[in-house]
């Protein structure tokens, strides 16, 4: 069963204002934005979350989520999603100085192209900054796609499929800037057996201001995928010398 990454996402917004981990700000998703970015699935981040553990036993820990590959279709036992990209590196990058550069990464690499898809994750300080990366030794705990595992060290993991947890009226935002093309084409079919349409009726209207009434909108990814990478550890794990606060960002390198 996919767990809806939406209550999470709800969750870190609620608590954003909790001391210790402070989100301060938060940028738009990607979704295939570009068509280099459309043929890369695997490397193509969506979004990014961080909220405190909602579990009672470990209130002092905190999640950390990362979504890419997006726009999967339903997933079945017919039709599994597509595994990682084992070409990429993925990043969670902790800056706990203030300085806006990495003092902490945890690391997720992938080996094999199937379902039995193996997790390395690797913790620590970075040997590489910025652009340039490097993957650090993994841990001695390797886990397997869409399968939750614990590494030696005690964070939690998982990856795996889970339902987009973004909210996107894609219909009205081509409305709006109906120059802007989809790579899904001029409609796509959700799980539901729904067609939903993609493309502005006419293409060279020009850009309008309106917007669906409140309550209106819909949803173009309900029924669509993503792959996420989610992992829990102690907060005191992530926090430095600083004032208890952390930036918190992702990348992806081929």
């Amino acid at each position: 069963m996919r767990l809806s990454l939406r209550k999470a996402a709800l969750f870190a917004s609620a608590l954003a204002i909790v001391p210790v981990v402070l989100l301060s700000r938060a940028r738009g998703s990607d979704h295939a934005d570009t068509p280099a970015i459309a043929k890369t699935p695997g490397a193509d981040l969506t979004d990014v979350f961080i909220f405190p553990s909602p579990n009672p036993a470990t209130p002092n820990n905190v999640v950390l989520v990362m979504c890419v590959h997006p726009l999967i279709p339903g997933v079945t036992a017919a039709t599994p999603a597509p595994v990682f990209d084992p070409n990429v590196l993925y990043q969670f990058k902790i800056d706990n100085t203030g300085d806006f550069v990495e003092d902490k990464v945890i690391q997720a690499k992938f080996v094999g192209s199937d379902s039995n898809q193996k997790v390395q994750i690797s913790f620590g300080t970075p040997t590489k900054l910025g652009t340039v990366t490097q993957q650090l030794s993994p841990d001695s705990v390797q886990g397997v796609y869409n399968q939750k595992f614990t590494t030696s060290n005690g964070m939690t993991v998982f990856a795996g499929p889970r339902e987009d947890p973004f909210f996107f009226d894609l219909a009205q935002f081509l409305t709006i800037l109906p120059d802007r093309a989809s790579p899904l084409g001029s409609s796509f079919t959700n799980t539901s057996g729904s067609t939903v349409s993609t493309a502005p009726a006419d293409p060279d209207m020009p850009m309008a201001g309106a917007f669906r009434t409140p309550g209106q909108a819909k949803d173009f990814l309900k029924g669509l995928n993503v792959l996420a990478i989610v992992v829990e550890l102690p907060k005191s794990q992530l926090i430095g010398s600083g004032n208890g606060k952390i930036n918190v960002w992702c990348t992806t390198s081929l």
